[in-house]
């Protein structure tokens, strides 16, 4: 096993990924394909129907270096068991809005799809070493409004974040809002439903052929050669993503 080089971006077969513990169905499904999982425990000061969001709770930095949320110790404690070297957050990530977002960036490679304003110092420290060209939006939830798809294309719902990738260089596809079932709420994310487990596999909590845009998303991956990889057969779900952390 070795660390991603690159957040969010395998490129080899997943072998290990950080995902909400709440759903046993989604964790088997990921078991079953050879992906251990670190089933992410409840952050008790953010709302019931998110508080285990692994894209809430941690923002992987690259190699063994990932930043997670102060003061959430199981979390750390697990990440430091297969040797992750562990930054906090600066603030706590609690409810409500914005200070629940503070580590919800899309990272991709170079390039971080992100409401500037609201995100954790700390994480932003990381990140000015590193040169990382900021794609600033309105979008607190960016990491969770992002599926992304390769280093240059992304499936979203929102409006500000398909033109403002659209002007960095990415090929987006735009889907319709809703659709997407998160409990507590009208309606989840894409990027909260999915995460990429190899380089030409994306793995969903659920099947995307229920979505009405189903046919679009089907396209768009088919000609970037992704694989699409249903864990269970219904709806759609946010479950927080699927962190990819490690690979073969």
């Amino acid at each position: 096993m070795r660390f991603l080089k690159i957040p969010n971006l395998p490129e080899s077969d997943v072998v290990l990924a950080a995902v909400s513990h709440t759903y046993p169905g989604i964790l088997s499904g990921l078991t079953g394909l050879g992906v251990k999982v670190i089933p992410v425990q409840p952050a008790k000061f953010l709302e019931p129907p998110v508080q285990s969001h692994a894209d809430l709770l941690c923002q992987p930095l690259g190699a063994n270096r990932i930043i997670a949320a102060k003061g959430e110790e199981s979390l750390k404690l697990a990440l430091e068991n297969y040797g992750f070297r562990i930054a906090e957050s600066a603030f706590m990530i609690e409810s409500p809005y914005p200070k629940d977002c503070a580590l919800n960036a899309a990272r991709i490679g170079k390039f971080l799809i992100a409401n500037k304003k609201i995100i954790d110092p700390n994480l932003l420290y990381y990140l000015n070493k590193e040169n990382i060209k900021f794609v600033d939006v309105r979008q607190g939830y960016a990491k969770c409004s992002v599926a992304i798809a390769d280093e240059k294309s992304i499936i979203t719902a929102d409006c500000g974040i398909q033109a403002a990738a659209l002007k960095a260089g990415f090929s987006v596809l735009k889907i319709q809002p809703g659709f997407i079932k998160l409990a507590g709420f009208p309606y989840g994310f894409l990027g909260g439903a999915c995460g990429l487990i190899g380089k030409r596999k994306i793995a969903f909590a659920g099947n995307p052929v229920y979505h009405p845009d189903y046919q679009k998303i089907k396209e768009f991956l088919d000609c970037r050669k992704i694989e699409i990889i249903s864990l269970y057969d219904g709806p759609l779900l946010d479950v927080g993503g699927i962190i990819p952390l490690m690979e073969r």
